[in-house]
């Protein structure tokens, strides 16, 4: 896969590019803060010129794999949301470590998704 895109995306020289990476904290203000970051990256997702090519490289599988409740966002979709739109099942740990902060991004953002 070509990999030029990047120098086209939103997040491209973004001052902060840790918040395209989000873990799942067992404390509510850590949950809070993530939710709030995750909504931040989505939302800069959702106006970047290369979303499509982003989504396609985070569908591969080195990239659909949450170690330890640690995600990404990739073309404005999380970990577990690439997973099942890659096939896994929703009993995939990838899936199911973040399903709370996906249901609260999802929420926040306005939509409830997968």
């Amino acid at each position: 896969m070509n990999r030029n895109w990047h120098t086209e995306a939103a997040c491209n020289g973004h001052p902060d590019p840790d918040l395209w990476h989000y873990e799942n904290s067992i404390y509510a203000d850590e949950q809070q803060l993530m939710v709030l970051r995750t909504v931040e990256a989505i939302e800069t997702c959702h106006t970047c010129p290369v979303k499509a090519q982003c989504l396609e490289q985070g569908l591969e599988q080195e990239n659909i794999i949450s170690i330890g409740g640690v995600g990404s966002v990739w073309g404005g979709l999380l970990t577990g949301e690439r997973a099942l739109l890659a096939g896994l099942s929703v009993s995939h740990n990838s899936v199911r470590h973040e399903a709370r902060h996906r249901r609260d991004v999802r929420r926040k953002i306005g939509r409830i998704s997968v």
